[in-house]
């Protein structure tokens, strides 16, 4: 990419706004394995294939109502072929609930990908609850 490319890359980073995914409707359940510290099954999609138009990141997770007391990791997947873009690691202690925001860093994501995820925990068996959010890119500079 051109540095003048480059810097309006930057500017989209910057100044483009959040967008939060799903958007009015409840977060997607991420169910983790029966074995402790082991991926469980795909979600369903957070981001649908083809509904971000414009290349994408993710810059913020929001977990809520993990089911246990656990340490757990969430592995973000973009695509038709499930390519890893990212994991985060979070714990519910002590009975508490609430939901954490999260800063995540992912690459560029190509449009009209869809975005699942999988999660394993300390304990096995559990789930969570998870949002994304994320901004797009300005189509000229892809």
């Amino acid at each position: 990419m051109s540095p003048i490319g480059n810097l309006h890359e930057l500017c989209d980073h910057i100044h483009s706004p959040q967008m939060v995914a799903p958007s009015g409707a409840a977060g997607i359940t991420v169910t983790s394995n029966v074995a402790a510290w082991t991926l469980g099954n795909f979600s369903n999609d957070i981001i649908a294939a083809n509904a971000v138009a414009l290349p994408f990141d993710i810059h913020w997770i929001v977990v809520s109502g993990e089911s246990v007391n656990a340490d757990y990791e969430l592995v973000l997947y973009y695509g038709a072929a499930d390519t890893e873009c990212g994991r985060l690691t979070f714990a519910r202690t002590n009975l508490l609930l609430g939901s954490h925001s999260m800063p995540m860093q992912t690459i560029i994501i190509p449009r009209n990908s869809r975005l699942r995820a999988k999660i394993m925990d300390s304990v096995g068996g559990s789930a969570a609850i998870v949002k994304v959010l994320y901004h797009t890119y300005d189509a000229i500079t892809y």
